[in-house]
């Protein structure tokens, strides 16, 4: 069998599609696998801000792919994909998750006050560093890890805050590059640190084949978090962090939602439970359209 896979060409988007590479070779060695490079919109333009580009600007180029046949699958980073996708499309499979967490990488002491300047682009990461260091300035910051790094290092920001998963894919070792990091206590953004593996929804060989590749824990996870935010509305350019931890031993699912009231400056939680076995995707929706509908009147209100 022989399958396309198709995939941003940044470092960190190759890292992911060679390791679900070698996770489709590891259940069947005579698969022949081809890698095809696709420029996104948010490749090509690097300047203007990410909320200004549209949705899908990671993924949508590799969508069309697919539905045109070019591609076979396609490799994402899964907080990129639009709650609100093509239904030709799905998520067929999403490896075990990488860390969650967002860190701050700074250079020297890295004590956060006033005028502290923090590069980033995300809305949500502005939002609720702004709440949490009010004294702060985040100025925007795109490019891919290896670049705002450089920036970082050039002495262009005193720190910036990254995805801890996207360091540890690549193997980054930040203290070779004399700098430090510590964990942020903010929600992460729905999905983070989960590769999510789309595929036609026609296409029901390839989707029995990356369904041995899936990780349970992660896909109801990752479905409750993307769902609270689809139900939230806004997108991923929302103040919005979901976090869901499933429970094996208890057979839980726990959900916690946060978003940014940018207009009183003040954060609104939701948080919830279910039992629900690690298959019950459905069960997982219905707890995050709950706590997405609750959460959106709290601020509509």
């Amino acid at each position: 069998m022989k399958l396309v896979i198709g995939s941003r060409g940044s470092k960190l988007a190759l890292a992911q599609t060679y390791y679900v590479k070698s996770l489709l070779e590891r259940i069947d060695e005579n698969l022949e696998i081809e890698i095809k490079v696709v420029k996104t919109k948010g490749d090509i333009n690097q300047r203007a801000p990410i909320s200004q580009l549209g949705l899908g600007v990671f993924t949508k180029e590799l969508d069309i792919k697919m539905l045109e046949g070019e591609i076979d699958i396609a490799v994402h980073s899964l907080k990129d994909v639009p709650t609100l996708w093509n239904r030709d499309l799905t998520i067929a499979a999403t490896p075990e998750r990488e860390s969650y967490h967002d860190i701050m990488v700074y250079r020297g002491d890295g004590e956060i006050g006033e005028g502290f300047v923090v590069g980033t682009s995300s809305v949500r990461r502005r939002a609720f560093l702004s709440l949490k260091y009010p004294g702060i300035r985040v100025v925007p910051l795109r490019g891919n890890l290896d670049t705002r790094l450089k920036k970082l290092r050039d002495g262009k920001y005193q720190g910036i805050v990254v995805a801890e998963a996207g360091l540890r894919r690549l193997k980054i070792d930040l203290e070779a590059l004399n700098l430090n990091y510590r964990r942020l206590n903010i929600p992460p953004a729905p999905a983070q640190g989960v590769i999510g593996v789309a595929a036609r929804r026609e296409d029901r060989e390839i989707i029995k084949l990356l369904k041995k590749i899936n990780h349970g824990k992660t896909y109801l996870e990752a479905t409750a978090e993307r769902w609270a935010l689809r139900t939230y509305g806004g997108g991923c350019q929302a103040p919005f962090g979901a976090l869901a931890l499933y429970n094996d031993k208890k057979r839980e699912l726990h959900l916690t939602c946060s978003v940014v009231d940018l207009e009183k400056r003040r954060v609104l939680m939701e948080r919830g439970s279910r039992r629900c076995d690690v298959e019950d995707i459905e069960g997982a929706k219905k707890l995050a359209r709950y706590l997405g509908s609750k959460l959106r009147e709290k601020i509509v209100n």
